[in-house]
C-alpha cells in the first residue's frame, strides 16, 4: 500500500478511537515510556507534545524532568523545511508552529541523543510513517551523530505494510503499548 492511502486510513481508524480506548492505550503506552526513561542513560532527550489523536506523553516527561534537576527535554520547532530541538521548560508558555505543532519559544538548541519521535504508523521493517512533510527524515540525516530514535506509536498501527522512501529514517526502536521493542 502506498503511503498517502495508508496515512490516511491510520488517521482515520486513530481518529476514530473512543476516548476510553484512546485513554486505555495512552496509559500502557506512558508506562512503558516511563521505565524506557528510567533506564536510559541520558540527561538530555528530544520529544514531542502530542497533536490531535497521538499519544500524549506529556505527563512522562515532566515526571522524568522533576526526578532529576539536571535532566532537560528539548522539543521540535519547524523554520521553514528544517526542523531544531528546543529547550522545553513546561513552565513556560509555548507558541503555535506549523501545522499547529505546540513549540517552545526558548533560543537554547541540541541535538539531543534520545529521541522520542511521534509516528502515525510503523511498517515492519522501523520506518515512520509521519504526515509526510519529512521533517524527521530530513533532520537525521543532517544530524552530526546520528540519536537513539524511539517510536512512539499505538500498537495496532505498527508492523503495518508500506514501503519505505530511499530518504525516510530507519527508527531504532518503538515503544508502543504492547511495550518496547528494538527494530
Amino acid at each position: 500500500m502506498d503511503k498517502k492511502s495508508e496515512r490516511a486510513r491510520v488517521l482515520k481508524e486513530r481518529n476514530a478511537l473512543s476516548s476510553a480506548k484512546y485513554a486505555e492505550l495512552n496509559r500502557a503506552l506512558c508506562g512503558f515510556v516511563s521505565r524506557f526513561l528510567e533506564s536510559a542513560e541520558v540527561k538530555t532527550i528530544g520529544a514531542f507534545l502530542p497533536i490531535g489523536s497521538e499519544p500524549n506523553i506529556s505527563e512522562v516527561l515532566e515526571k522524568w524532568l522533576r526526578a532529576d534537576s539536571n535532566r532537560r527535554v528539548f522539543l521540535p520547532v519547524t523554520e521553514r523545511k528544517t526542523m531544531r530541538f528546543a529547550y522545553w521548560d513546561p513552565e513556560k508558555p509555548l507558541k503555535i508552529g506549523r501545522f499547529d505543532v505546540p513549540e517552545p519559544t526558548s533560543e537554547l538548541f541540541s541535538e539531543p541523543p534520545l529521541l522520542l519521535v511521534p509516528c502515525v504508523a510503523l511498517n515492519k521493517e522501523g520506518y515512520r510513517l509521519g504526515y509526510g512533510a519529512g521533517y524527521y527524515d530530513r533532520y537525521l540525516l543532517a544530524c552530526a551523530e546520528k540519536p537513539f530514535t524511539a517510536g512512539i506509536c499505538f500498537s495496532e498501527f505498527c508492523d503495518l505494510d508500506f514501503a519505505a522512501e530511499p530518504f525516510d529514517a530507519k527508527l531504532d526502536a518503538v515503544i508502543s503499548d504492547s511495550g518496547f521493542r528494538r527494530l
